[in-house]
């Protein structure tokens, strides 16, 4: 005759079990959310991720716009869908998820005037279809197999991947080392002289494109990227970087006090300064003198 529980031993196997499924729905309540992104201002910004910036569209350059607040301006990156102004027009008002890197917003996604929001997806070519493609296996790597030619096993001599460049394939310029990638930059200027540009400079070289300023046949000068194919990828209209004189002057006329140590980037030029009240602050100019960012110390 099978055994019966009592009553009252029924009810205590009960009341031990209730915590553990409590505690068990409690774990699956307070599993932890994605990151949401944090709503911040120009003049906040800085190396993060997860950043939403809500601002006006003050200028276009290709697949890049200048994204404006009442704080000031920053580069806003858009990725390949964002090419020829695709996404955005100047005057539109933006609201942009993406994380702060290297000077810029790269955008992971752009919602315009209010509508829908746009994933900006993007390729990523270092990826091949197979082992032997031009992937993290392929012959990019030094040769077929993820290891390389240097030796098998994975702390072989190969492990490190390929030795930096030879010093014919490195270039000086403003005080900065260039590393010239797999782009042949010779066949990439003369594509360019080819369609009609002269004057052509190169500024840098990297793995999958060349960057030149050239000047076309009206006499504009311009950024132009060539590809690793030596097609044409984009331009933008060149604009010369301030001097220290004329940094100096814009960012008094700003209403700061300048104080020194001018530097220039990519696609703005940099001083130490004072506002109005005294407080130390680092201003960053765009090249045609107006305010990108302002960045306050401690």
């Amino acid at each position: 005759m099978p055994h019966k529980l009592s009553l009252k031993r029924r009810l205590a196997l009960a009341a031990l079990a209730a915590p553990v499924l409590a505690g068990s729905g409690l774990a699956y309540a307070q599993a932890p959310a994605a990151p949401q992104a944090s709503p911040v201002k120009v003049n906040e910004l800085r190396d993060m991720n997860a950043i939403r910036l809500d601002g006006r569209v003050a200028e276009v350059f290709g697949n890049r716009f200048v994204l404006e607040d009442a704080t000031g301006r920053t580069l806003v990156e858009l990725g390949p869908r964002g090419e020829n102004g695709a996404l955005v027009k100047t005057g539109d008002t933006v609201n942009v998820d993406g994380a702060f890197r290297g000077g810029e917003v790269r955008a992971d996604s752009i919602s315009v005037g209010g509508g829908e929001r746009v994933a900006l997806e993007r390729p990523r070519p270092d990826r091949g279809p197979g082992r032997d493609g031009p992937g993290r296996d392929g012959p990019e790597f030094g040769g077929p197999g993820r290891e390389g030619p240097g030796g098998p096993g994975r702390h072989g001599p190969g492990h490190d991947g390929p030795p930096p460049p030879p010093p014919g394939d490195r270039a000086e310029r403003d005080g900065r080392w260039f590393d010239f990638g797999s782009v042949d930059k010779d066949a990439a200027a003369k594509a360019l002289a080819d369609a009609g540009y002269k004057d052509v400079t190169l500024v840098d070289a990297k793995r999958h494109h060349a960057e030149f300023t050239a000047t076309d046949a009206a006499g504009q000068r311009w950024e132009v990227k060539v590809d690793e194919d030596n097609a044409i990828a984009e331009r933008e209209p060149y604009v010369a970087p301030l001097d220290e004189a004329a940094t100096k002057a814009a960012i008094e006329n700003l209403g700061y006090t300048y104080v020194g140590d001018y530097e220039t980037g990519p696609r703005h030029v940099a001083a130490e300064a004072k506002d109005k009240s005294g407080r130390d602050v680092t201003v960053e100019l765009n090249f045609d003198g107006t305010l990108r960012k302002e960045r306050f110390e401690g």
